[in-house]
């Protein structure tokens, strides 16, 4: 494990360091400056750690690069799907309870990006042959829930501060990382299991990534109630140990493993 977390903290700051000399011009044509780029370090590091995290993890079957990078780009573009489908239904919520209000809103964004991320994943790199034992499903679920955090991350970041991208390095990130992995544990169990159970674990791998999401954001949509934050800090604290229990579960399970 010691081995792993080094070469995901080196394989993280490379790939850091890469995405930043892409974005290095934008400072010599004075679009970006010193402080963008802070910013934009802030926003995209604890993704890419997470994914070096995971594809490390992997030690007995890895991915193909092609599709992991795949999962990440199309992640990153279900970002603009996203907001245009939230601004289409937040313009006909129109409750007047704060709370009720709150929760439709919490649950509209909780559904619209579980389900395209589930969409990435379930349509489109399930049924790849590449896709093979149960902890495949948690190792694409998070490619494209990073690609769509940091896309989410960098668009936030960029209209906010420092602040702003050190509380989503610390909660936003960590949050999609772990709804990810619920939705990878079930799908990684559809995938592997009798045909029979195969539709409920997909049920499944929806039906909790969503209620975890939704009650996580509604707690933290509360602002106008001190304190209820804390609900957000409990639920994510649930759901990272739920992740931590189901990739432990999927690596013991590898067929691969000697």
């Amino acid at each position: 494990m010691k081995k792993i977390f080094l070469d995901s903290i080196y394989g993280s700051i490379m790939a850091t360091l890469l995405y930043l000399v892409l974005f290095y011009p934008l400072v010599l044509i004075h679009r970006f400056d010193w402080y963008d780029m802070l910013l934009v370090t802030l926003s995209i590091s604890p993704g890419i750690f997470i994914m070096f995290f995971i594809y490390h993890s992997d030690e007995y079957d890895k991915e193909p690069v092609w599709l992991l990078a795949t999962c990440f780009i199309l992640g990153a573009i279900n970002l603009h799907f996203d907001v245009d489908i939230l601004e289409f239904v937040f313009s006909y919520i129109n409750v007047e309870n704060n709370f009720l209000r709150v929760g439709g809103e919490a649950l509209t964004v909780s559904i619209t990006e579980e389900m395209l991320k589930f969409i990435v994943v379930f349509l489109i790199i399930f049924p790849n042959k590449s896709f093979d034992e149960p902890f495949d499903g948690i190792v694409y679920s998070v490619f494209v829930g990073m690609g769509f955090a940091t896309a989410e991350n960098i668009t936030y970041v960029l209209q906010g501060s420092s602040s702003v991208a050190f509380f989503r390095m610390l909660t936003a990130v960590p949050a999609h990382f772990a709804f990810a992995v619920i939705m990878g544990y079930y799908l990684g169990k559809a995938k592997t299991c009798k045909v029979g159970k195969k539709w409920f674990y997909v049920f499944l791998s929806l039906f909790v990534s969503i209620t975890m999401h939704a009650f996580y954001d509604y707690f933290l949509f509360l602002d106008f109630v001190p304190g209820i934050w804390l609900g957000g800090v409990v639920t994510l604290g649930v759901a990272i140990l739920f992740a931590r229990m189901a990739i432990l579960e999927h690596l013991a399970a590898s067929p691969f493993k000697k």
